[in-house]
C-alpha cells in the first residue's frame, strides 16, 4: 500500500492520476451528451466532397478551416460515429493538460503544478470543449502551446519552433486567438526590451513571423471574404458583468445543471477563485521579482486575464467580434496555472489561502460529475428517441433550427434518426422554405399526427402557427438547452 501512494503521490503517479480522472471526466460527458447543432456544422464542413468545396462553403462561414480539417480526417478514418467525430477534440483537450503539466514545472513548489492539472482535469469548460465536434480544444491546445514555448524561448533559448508551430495551429483554428496572441506577443515584447532575454529576441520574432507566412494564404483569401459576408457570431453579449462571469465559468460553467443547492456552492467557490487568480497573479509577480526570471508570471498573467480582457473589449467596440464562454477557452490553461499558484503562498494567511484553493478545487469536481453526466446541452438525441419512440412512418416530422440559411436543413435529424431507429420506417419529413413556412402546407391533411424537432423557435414565426391551426392537440418537451419536440395530432 506505502508502495502505491508513494507512486501516486510522485511527479508522474500525480500526473497519471490526473490524467486519468481528466480522461474519464471527458468520456462520460461524451458518452452522455448528445452532439450539438454547431456540432452538426462542424460535420457539415467535414462532408464536403473536396477540397475546394471545402473552402468554397467555408468562406460562409465564421471560422479557419484547421478544426473542420482534423474533423475531415477523423471521419475519413473511422467513419461518422460520435467517437469518431469527437476524437480531434478530446486528443487536444488531453494535449492541453499534457502541456500545462510542462508549464507547472516552474512554478514554484510541486503542490502548485499539481492544483493547476487537477482545475484543468476539473473545468466544466474543458470538459464540454473536449467532447465536442468543435475548434475550442484546439484553441485552448494553442494557447497552452504557445505559452510554452515563449517560455521555453526566453527562459532557456530554445524551442523557437514551438512558438512558429503552436501561433500557426491558433492561427489557423478560430479568430479569439488572435487576442491570445497579441497578450502573449505584448508581454513577450516587454520581456525582451526591458529584461534580460535579449538573446532570444531574434529566435522569437523569427517565428511569429515563420508563423505569419504560413498563415497568410488563409488571412489573404479566406478571411477578407468571411469578414464581408456579415454572418453575426455564436455570442453578442458582452455587458460588463459577462466579463467577469466568463472567468467564472473558465472553470465552473453551467453551475445550475447540479441542482439549487450546489449551484450556490459553485458560484461561492467560483467567487473565492476568482479572488484566488488576483492573489495568484500577485504571488507570481513577486516570484519573478525574487528569481530574477519574470517571464512565468507576464506570460501566464497575460493569457489568463489580458487575453479575455482583450476579447471583450473588442466585442465592446464591434459586437461582430462576439463573445462567448467558449471563445474564451485560450485561457483556461493559464487560469488553472495563476489560481494554482496559491498552493506556494507563505506568511501571514498561507493556511487560509491553501484551504481555500482546496476547497474550490473539491466544489468543481463535486460540480464537473453532474456536469459530466448531464451538460445540460441540446439534447438532439432524446428529443428524436422521444420522437421516434410515438411516431410511426404514417406520420410526419418537422425539423428545424434558427441557423444560417447555408447550413442545410435537419442535420440532427438525418444523422441520429437512421442510427436510432434500428432498420425500422422513419416518418416523413416535411421541409420548410427559407422564410421559416412550410413549403406544403396543404400536405398535412394527409396525416393524423405531426412531430416537430426545434430549436431556438420563436414562436412567432410560420411553422408552429399553421400546426396549432391544422391540430388542436399539442404536446411538447424539452430536452436540453433550446430543444424542443412536439407532438400534434387531431381529436
Amino acid at each position: 500500500m506505502k508502495g502505491i501512494l508513494a507512486r501516486i503521490t510522485s511527479g508522474t503517479g500525480s500526473f497519471l492520476f490526473l490524467l486519468g480522472l481528466a480522461l474519464a471526466l471527458r468520456l462520460a460527458n461524451a458518452a452522455w451528451g448528445s452532439l450539438k447543432l454547431d456540432d452538426f456544422h462542424s460535420l457539415h464542413h467535414a462532408r464536403a466532397p473536396d477540397l475546394h468545396t471545402f473552402f468554397e462553403v467555408l468562406r460562409q462561414d465564421n471560422h479557419p478551416p484547421l478544426s473542420f480539417l482534423l474533423v475531415r480526417a477523423a471521419r475519413s478514418l473511422f467513419g461518422e460515429g460520435p467517437w469518431a467525430l469527437r476524437l480531434p477534440s478530446l486528443l487536444a483537450g488531453l494535449g492541453a493538460f499534457a502541456l500545462l503539466w510542462r508549464i507547472g514545472a516552474r512554478l514554484a513548489c510541486p503542490p502548485a503544478r499539481i492544483a493547476a492539472a487537477f482545475l484543468l482535469a476539473v473545468s466544466a469548460l474543458h470538459i464540454e470543449i473536449s467532447s465536442d465536434v468543435r475548434m475550442y480544444a484546439l484553441l485552448a491546445l494553442a494557447s497552452a502551446g504557445l505559452l510554452e514555448g515563449l517560455l521555453a524561448c526566453l527562459e532557456e533559448g530554445r524551442g523557437a519552433w514551438r512558438i512558429a508551430l503552436w501561433t500557426a495551429v491558433g492561427l489557423h483554428t478560430h479568430y479569439h486567438f488572435l487576442y491570445t496572441l497579441a497578450a502573449l506577443g505584448s508581454a513577450s515584447l516587454l520581456l525582451l526590451t526591458r529584461h534580460c532575454y535579449r538573446r532570444a529576441a531574434w529566435s522569437c520574432l523569427g517565428a511569429f513571423a515563420l508563423a505569419g507566412l504560413a498563415s497568410a494564404p488563409w488571412y489573404l483569401t479566406g478571411f477578407p471574404v468571411q469578414l464581408q459576408h456579415g454572418l453575426a457570431p455564436g455570442g453578442t453579449n458582452a455587458a460588463f458583468g459577462r466579463l467577469f462571469e466568463g472567468f467564472k465559468n473558465l472553470v465552473f460553467l453551467n453551475v445550475s445543471v447540479a441542482g439549487p443547492g450546489l449551484r450556490w456552492v459553485g458560484l461561492g467557490a467560483s467567487g473565492l477563485m476568482l479572488v484566488l487568480a488576483l492573489l495568484g497573479a500577485v504571488g507570481l509577480l513577486r516570484q519573478g521579482r525574487t528569481s530574477g526570471r519574470p517571464a512565468l508570471a507576464w506570460l501566464c498573467i497575460s493569457a489568463a486575464l489580458v487575453g479575455p480582457t482583450l476579447a471583450w473589449v473588442a466585442a465592446q467596440l464591434r459586437p461582430r467580434s462576439g463573445f462567448d464562454w467558449r471563445y474564451l477557452a485560450g485561457a483556461v490553461p493559464a487560469f488553472c496555472l495563476v489560481v494554482a499558484a496559491e498552493a506556494c503562498a507563505s506568511g501571514a494567511l498561507a493556511r487560509l489561502r491553501h484551504a481555500t484553493l482546496l476547497a474550490v478545487g473539491i466544489s468543481a469536481l463535486v460540480l464537473a460529475l453532474p456536469n459530466a453526466r448531464d451538460p445540460g446541452g441540446e439534447d438532439y438525441r432524446g428529443a428524436i428517441e422521444w420522437i421516434l419512440a410515438r411516431a410511426s412512418d404514417a406520420d410526419a416530422v418537422v425539423v428545424a433550427d434558427w441557423q444560417p440559411l447555408f447550413f442545410p436543413h435537419a442535420l440532427a435529424w438525418e444523422y441520429y434518426a437512421p442510427r436510432l431507429a434500428h432498420g425500422h420506417p422513419l416518418p416523413r419529413r416535411l421541409d420548410y422554405a427559407g422564410d421559416l413556412t412550410l413549403e406544403t402546407p396543404d400536405e398535412l391533411d394527409r396525416y393524423q399526427r405531426v412531430f416537430c424537432c426545434l430549436r431556438n423557435w420563436r414562436i412567432k414565426y410560420g411553422i408552429l402557427a399553421t400546426l396549432r391551426e391544422r391540430f388542436p392537440r399539442e404536446e411538447i418537451q424539452a430536452f436540453g438547452y433550446s430543444v424542443y419536440a412536439h407532438e400534434f395530432a387531431r381529436p
